[in-house]
């Protein structure tokens, strides 16, 4: 069945805020601080400008070629044997990332949680909820962003301002003490995650308002990139230097103002609404990769790759990574270039290739 399913523009918002948001809050402030310590926020900023402009060209490249995605208008462009070889990366980045992702939630609940449950546990505990999503397309998954989105962003508010009171702002001084290179290093290892904006090379052809589709995107960068910094913030003005050292920072953010404000088990509230974050991130990089798929070897039934390619998920997040610290280091020295290259540097290539090729065909007439 070829997927018939339209999403809203504000459905759109939802799964582009919950596509980079649930692992971003747990993780950047660990690893933007360890390089650019109290001026995170300021790389916030500047990665931020970078997530415009790859969804700057992203959103370009689908007006070019509306209702089409990636994988269909790469070989219209460079060509069908180069145009299978881009198909085949997306294929290859889609599975890899969600196994990243699906790695990632199965060690936050088995570390400060269920340290004795096998991470075997958690990732067929998330995927069989994905393959059946995947399975019932675009809509369905698009509605539960929306629906959770709200919920998710209230909880992070709510928390930063419970945690108000605690904050010691003058650990954020004193700004620039190194120069803008820590800075810079600390927007570098942010990328991996602004760019999965690139979820937009598969969806787009499912909205139902295509005019504003660039306006909705930047929107939702907006957003995030508000969420990111706030929590960042809130962080570093609370546990200082000590930020470094957390594995989960904004969980141990959330137990502490569950300490001293007597919240009983806020904590584990959080972790609930993250997992249910970290779902909608999973179901739809799940998706984008069964759509991918199906388009690469020209099936128009997508939803037959949604168990398959669920199980090489499963497996893939549980032998890629021997251990929280491989994974962690697997994040910082291979996905991050290799995402960058994917994420960012094929489109921007595309994009310049098809305007060359229009400008010559146009000067030809």
């Amino acid at each position: 069945m070829i997927e018939q399913g339209k999403i809203s523009y504000k459905q759109l918002i939802s799964m582009i805020v919950m596509t980079i948001s649930p692992t971003a809050i747990l993780y950047l402030p660990t690893i933007t601080y360890k390089e650019a310590k109290q001026d995170g926020w300021i790389s916030i900023l500047i990665v931020t400008i970078y997530a415009f402009l790859v969804a700057y060209i992203i959103i370009n490249l689908n007006k070019m070629f509306e209702g089409k995605t990636i994988i269909q208008y790469s070989g219209k462009i460079v060509g069908k044997y180069f145009g299978k070889v881009i198909g085949f990366l997306y294929c290859v980045l889609y599975i890899h990332l969600n196994a990243t992702v699906i790695r990632e939630f199965s060690e936050v609940l088995a570390g400060p949680f269920m340290p004795e449950t096998p991470l075997l546990f958690f990732t067929i505990g998330i995927m069989l909820p994905s393959m059946y999503g995947v399975y019932k397309g675009i809509e369905v998954i698009a509605r539960t962003a929306q629906i959770i989105f709200p919920i998710f962003l209230g909880a992070v508010i709510i928390i930063i301002l419970l945690g108000i009171s605690d904050m010691d702002f003058s650990r954020l001084q004193p700004i620039l003490a190194e120069g803008y290179e820590p800075v810079l290093k600390g927007a570098s290892r942010q990328i991996s995650w602004f760019s999965q904006t690139i979820i937009l090379t598969i969806i787009t052809p499912f909205t139902n308002l295509p005019k504003k589709i660039g306006k909705m995107t930047y929107i939702a960068v907006i957003l995030v990139s508000i969420m990111i910094i706030l929590v960042n913030i809130s962080i570093v003005a609370t546990f200082g230097g000590e930020v470094e050292l957390m594995n989960y920072p904004f969980l141990s953010f959330a137990r502490y103002i569950s300490a001293i404000g007597s919240l009983e088990r806020l904590d584990s509230i959080i972790m609930f609404l993250w997992i249910g974050g970290v779902f909608i991130k999973i179901v739809i990089l799940h998706y984008c990769g069964v759509i991918a798929i199906s388009q690469l070897f020209s099936v128009k039934d997508y939803r037959i790759f949604s168990i398959p390619v669920g199980i090489i998920l499963i497996i893939l997040s549980n032998i890629l990574w021997g251990s929280l610290t491989e994974l962690k280091e697997s994040i910082k020295m291979i996905n991050v270039p290799y995402n960058t290259m994917v994420q960012a540097g094929i489109p921007t290539v595309l994009i310049i290739i098809e305007k060359i090729k229009r400008r010559f065909v146009h000067n030809e007439k």
